[in-house]
């Protein structure tokens, strides 16, 4: 595929390192520093968290939790296939790909929100296209369709996604997510 987006002076698209893990996480975390991502209210769920620390019961199973994730984090999750924008040594910028044995999947597209409408967005998307085994599939929010139509994707049903995918794209009920796929 012949490339139509170029990245600015001083920025570039790098595989992920080990030590990329945190930006990665906070970048995903904060991709809309306007909206609240969590579905609820960061004071309550600290004030929920205070109380189950009084129950010894649950302080244990809290714990647990948070040492089982932990490891998985630390021990576990392998960052290796994001793909990082870096401007002058931070990542502005992250994005997913997994490349299966007969298809690849795109997830977590994020730049920060300062760096928007810089055209990195159309660069990582390019970028990931040429890495990809084909089919590449991914899933968005209604409003990304037009974006992602620019590169080829279209819309495919739920129903002729390989059978694993709707749950790996997190395809449910909800008709906001939309599944799609590079024709």
């Amino acid at each position: 595929m012949q490339n139509r987006f170029y990245l600015p002076p001083n920025f570039f698209i790098r595989r992920a390192r080990a030590k990329d893990k945190w930006k990665i996480k906070k970048l995903l975390l904060t991709w809309n520093d306007g909206v609240n991502i969590l579905p609820i209210n960061i004071y309550w769920l600290g004030l929920i968290i205070l109380c189950l620390l009084f129950l010894f019961i649950h302080v244990i199973v809290f714990v647990a939790l948070i040492g089982m994730y932990l490891l998985y984090e630390v021990q576990v999750r392998d960052y290796s296939g994001f793909w990082v924008i870096d401007y002058n040594g931070a990542a502005v910028g992250c994005a997913e790909l997994r490349v299966c044995n007969k298809y690849s999947v795109v997830f977590n597209l994020c730049i920060k929100k300062i760096y928007r409408h810089q055209k990195l967005g159309s660069c990582m998307v390019e970028h990931l296209i040429n890495e990809a085994k084909k089919p590449i599939y991914l899933s968005c929010d209604r409003e990304l369709i037009p974006f992602y139509t620019r590169f080829g994707f279209a819309t495919i049903h739920a129903e002729n996604l390989p059978r694993e995918l709707p749950i790996v794209l997190g395809l449910t009920q909800s008709l906001s997510i939309v599944p799609m796929v590079l024709v």
